[in-house]
């Protein structure tokens, strides 16, 4: 066939050789090998984060993906710098520079958040919040301590006991001005550590003083504040710990009893113990004397009278500086009433009725707000309370019309009231007030009294350098609101501990304590979970995708 005129012969391609034709299989494949290079780092990366048994499997895929890219771009390295000479590469290494940048940034605010951790809690209870009882022992530690946890890492059912444990003793740590430190022990891994401490029971936390070597086993589960609290206190300052006495013997509130609907005193026996008291019960009819060690005696609701030779013993005790919490019910026993008059306390018959104060639908359980407590050490930390079905307490109406006839060594004040709407009844079946027939309010659901000697006798005059010693009493009209039923509701339990901080003199205890972890569980229908599952996979990524085509159509 005859050649166009004008153009010249085309001159043979030399031939390839085989690095050639190598070169050019690895561009055409650059594409595919780079791809296979970034899955291959991202998906190891997943792995070794993820899957910390697979973690040298996750390095190796690592480190091929990683040869993969360099192998894609060494085969595309003209094009690659064309492309970022360019004018598109300029625009391109520009958004590369500010994203690397911002990443930047972002970690280095990860690094200094993370170095100087802050945490709000929006729980309803405060349940991640450190009561300022626990603050205040972590910021008087006067010497170092060590917490370890023994716990076996695999074990399904010790998870939720660890993590919480774990977030406790963090908090501890960040608290405490580096004086605590703590550290989690496999007691399978490291058997000789748990003979050591003397610990053959699992999960098991033991706090050591780095200082005096004394130990305080915890046992877990449960996990709570007020344990690992006790258990610090007990380490750093053993003299610390008193005696908490109550008196059996009259159908009293059973401290034993920790069922959580019930009405004995379990759980109010666990709070005093969680601010390192040593709980023991006193019988007056066995005994035939208060034991010398009492530091606080709880009268916790008796039902039946004292005996004759009970009487003397404990009015004894009470006037030679005794300190007492009395919690008697509407219609308490005959005999402790009768010792109450000896300091001019009466419990008035029948129960309080408070229409302007009363939980919803009751007003014979009365609720008292913040607001309403007048000035007092116990009840200044406080929120709400509430007493189902209490009884008035009162002083002498002279004492009340004028004061000045009180004696001076007799001092009464007031710690819960009720409302102004409010009156005593003693007809169990009407809430109306009927003038005639009831004590109109407020009236005293609580009292303070501080004497040198009853009202029937000056007080002696105390040995020469020795200052006379105060007898101190909490008198509240009602035993139910520390029960085991009511006890963490509210500010119930508080106030029965602060009482006993209050009169053991203990007065830095004096706090709102932290409430048990409360579980919340979401429940939904068939319908708002189908919502929601739906919604999350293809609400939210249409969206994204219709954000994508209006950007697209905007700019073609």
């Amino acid at each position: 066939m005859a050649r166009p005129r004008g153009q010249s012969p085309r001159a043979p391609l030399p031939p390839q050789t085989a690095w050639a034709r190598l070169q050019r299989i690895a561009r055409d494949l650059a594409v595919l090998v780079a791809i296979l290079g970034g899955f291959a780092v991202i998906g190891g990366g997943v792995i070794f984060i993820s899957i910390a048994e697979l973690r040298s499997f996750a390095l190796g895929t690592v480190g091929v993906g990683a040869i993969l890219l360099l192998l894609a771009l060494a085969s595309t390295f003209v094009q690659v710098r064309r492309a970022l000479v360019g004018r598109r590469g300029r625009y391109s290494a520009n958004a590369i520079v500010i994203v690397i940048t911002f990443t930047a940034i972002t970690i280095l605010v990860s690094l200094i958040s993370f170095l100087n951790p802050t945490r709000l809690d929006v729980t309803a209870t405060k349940q991640f919040t450190l009561a300022p009882q626990t603050l205040k022992v972590l910021a008087d530690l006067k010497e170092p301590v060590k917490a370890t946890a023994f716990f076996v890492p695999d074990l399904s059912r010790e998870a939720a006991d660890r993590q919480r444990s774990d977030d406790f003793l963090f908090e501890f740590g960040r608290r405490s001005n580096g004086k605590f430190t703590y550290v989690f022990v496999d007691p399978e891994a490291e058997p000789a550590k748990p003979r050591q401490m003397g610990i053959s029971d699992f999960p098991s936390i033991v706090f050591e003083s780095q200082t005096s070597t004394r130990r305080q086993v915890v046992k877990v589960p449960p996990v709570t504040e007020q344990d690992f609290a006790s258990a610090l206190i007990t380490i750093t300052d053993p003299a610390r710990q008193k005696a908490v006495y109550f008196l059996t013997g009259h159908g009293e509130k059973d401290i034993a009893d920790t069922a959580e609907n019930s009405f004995a005193f379990g759980l109010a026996s666990r709070g005093i113990v969680g601010d390192n008291y040593q709980i023991r019960t006193v019988n007056l009819f066995k005994d035939k004397a208060m034991p010398n060690d009492v530091a606080v005696l709880v009268v916790a609701g008796p039902q039946r009278d004292m005996l004759t030779d009970e009487v003397p013993v404990l009015t004894d005790w009470l006037e030679k500086g005794g300190r007492a919490v009395f919690l008697l019910d509407p219609d308490a026993p005959k005999s402790f009433k009768q010792v109450l008059m000896k300091w001019g306390v009466r419990v008035l018959p029948g129960t309080i009725v408070d229409e302007g104060s009363s939980v919803s639908g009751d007003p014979r359980t009365i609720l008292v707000q913040r607001a309403q407590y007048p000035p007092a050490e116990i009840t200044a930390p406080l929120d709400a309370t509430f007493f189902p079905l209490a009884a008035a307490l009162d002083i002498p109406d002279e004492y009340k019309k004028d004061p000045r006839k009180q004696p001076p060594w007799v001092t009464y004040s007031p710690l819960i009231p009720s409302s102004l709407r409010s009156w005593v009844t003693e007809d169990a079946s009407r809430n109306t007030f009927r003038e005639e027939k009831d004590v109109s309010g407020p009236a005293a659901l609580g009292l303070i009294v501080t004497a040198f000697s009853t009202l029937d006798k000056e007080p002696s005059p105390p040995a020469e350098g020795t200052a006379p010693t105060p007898t101190r009493l909490v008198l509240i009209g009602d035993s139910d609101f520390a029960s085991n039923k009511y006890f963490h509701a509210y500010s119930n339990g508080d106030l029965l501990v602060n009482s006993v901080n209050w009169l053991a003199q203990d007065f830095s205890l004096i706090s709102i304590r932290p409430k048990p972890t409360v579980f919340r569980q979401l429940v939904l229908t068939r319908s708002q979970f189908d919502f929601i599952r739906y919604a999350s996979w293809f609400f939210l990524p249409g969206l994204i995708a219709l954000g994508g085509i209006f950007a697209w159509w905007q700019r073609r």
